[in-house]
């Protein structure tokens, strides 16, 4: 029922297959190939020397951060979960993973999942519905994505205007 990607990947010791799963006897090997094609990792787990059954990790093959991330997005996607929490998804991504991540982003919102996305990141905020913004751990701004936006871009403009006239009325230091 709930998924979830990790900032940092946790690998479990094991396949390719056994990561996705988590070693799950309830999840088929379909269901978890659907994952990796959601998360756009079936192209290089096809290149691994075996495949889904390849080991990774310390006792096998090692993956690149971009890699270990989108099997931890196809491992929080199988079997398409109600809600799915997504922790800093894009940090280790190139722009084929930002791709893949958007369009698993879509499919699930398709599904009627509900999705947590914690980011620093901004271009993945254009995918989400409504966006909280946190500052000093309080919560500082809630709404539609687009008005929140508006909202930023509005302060962060006041800001540089406030900034701009403070520092052209400064005096010029002398030695």
């Amino acid at each position: 029922c709930i998924g979830c990607v990790e900032q940092h990947f946790s690998r479990v010791p094991g396949t390719v297959l056994e990561q996705i799963t988590l070693n799950d006897p309830a999840i088929t090997r379909v269901m978890a190939q659907d994952a990796a094609r959601l998360a756009g990792i079936v192209a290089a787990i096809q290149t691994l020397p075996e495949g889904y059954d390849t080991v990774i990790g310390s006792e096998g093959v090692n993956l690149s951060g971009g890699q270990r991330q989108r099997i931890g997005l196809a491992r929080a996607i199988y079997g398409t979960p109600k809600l799915i929490i997504l922790d800093e998804p894009n940090s280790n991504l190139d722009e084929v993973g930002e791709r893949a991540l958007s369009y698993a982003l879509t499919y699930l919102k398709a599904t009627g999942a509900t999705i947590f996305v914690i980011t620093h990141r901004t271009n993945i905020l254009s995918q989400l519905d409504s966006l909280l913004v946190m500052k000093d751990g309080l919560l500082s701004m809630y709404g539609p994505t687009e008005q929140v936006m508006a909202e930023l871009s509005a302060k962060a403009k006041t800001q540089q205007k406030a900034t701009e006239v403070a520092t052209s009325g400064a005096a010029p230091l002398s030695v």
